[in-house]
């Protein structure tokens, strides 16, 4: 009851300041990939491309961020946080409201639609063998085999704040990501300067009942890690 009168900026504050202090206390703090100008000639490695569904405030939001993205080099032990790099996703950089799935409800929030972008960095970076330091699936599966576009499994939710993703280049070059947007599809490119040995990626339903789901992400033949959903029907905001 307290938690509900507290507001909503003053929680994403605190939660930025204790992930601040966990980055400390991990070591990341000072390896995070900045802004910097690069001319390292560089090939299109890998490229993963899902269909984007007919949202144009979802396509801006996606267009905005990478705007930011694109501006990043990622150096050999360098991490990439996608909120480090977005920022807050505020109406000032021209994010618009779109809708999120955020505890089992769809609502309608500024920025959303992001976790599609995400969650293809998040695909892009596993198939290249990039090692995750911080991924979350969403909890609940809104979808069937109809009108899922992300592998069940390969989803990786950002809420600024509060989950992030963050991935360390182990190669031995500068890294970056590359993100076309077309009119019913987004790609993300993996840029690098030689080729590289592409990982061989599966999602596996490992057990399933009436409440959730539990998937193994394989990565050549080996659990790499498991993924946990509820099967609960979302709520929809009537709005």
């Amino acid at each position: 009851m307290i938690r509900e009168l507290v507001p909503t900026n003053l929680k994403v504050a605190v939660h930025v300041l204790k992930n601040t202090v966990l980055d400390l206390l991990n070591g990341y703090a000072f390896s995070f990939a900045k802004r910097r100008h690069e001319d390292t000639p560089r090939i299109n490695v890998f490229s993963i491309t899902q269909d984007l569904k007919s949202n144009e405030f979802k396509k801006r939001n996606i267009i905005i961020a990478r705007s930011f993205i694109e501006q990043i080099t990622i150096f050999p032990n360098e991490i990439f946080s996608f909120w480090r790099v977005v920022g807050k996703p505020t109406t000032a950089k021209g994010f618009v409201k779109s809708r999120s799935l955020i505890n089992g409800k769809t609502i309608e929030s500024t920025g959303g639609g992001l976790c599609q972008l995400s969650g293809l960095i998040y695909l892009a970076s596993i198939h290249c063998g990039f090692e995750i330091l911080e991924r979350h699936n969403h909890s609940v599966d809104i979808y069937d085999e109809k009108t899922r576009y992300m592998p069940l499994g390969g989803d990786a939710t950002v809420a600024f704040g509060y989950k992030d993703l963050k991935i360390r280049n182990n190669l031995r070059k500068p890294i970056c990501f590359q993100i076309n947007v077309e009119d019913d599809s987004v790609t993300v490119n993996v840029k690098y300067p030689e080729a590289i040995n592409i990982n061989q990626v599966e999602f596996i339903i490992a057990n399933q009942n009436d409440s959730i789901k539990v998937v193994d992400t394989m990565i050549n033949n080996k659990k790499a890690l498991t993924s946990v959903y509820q099967n609960h029907k979302i709520e929809l905001n009537a709005s």
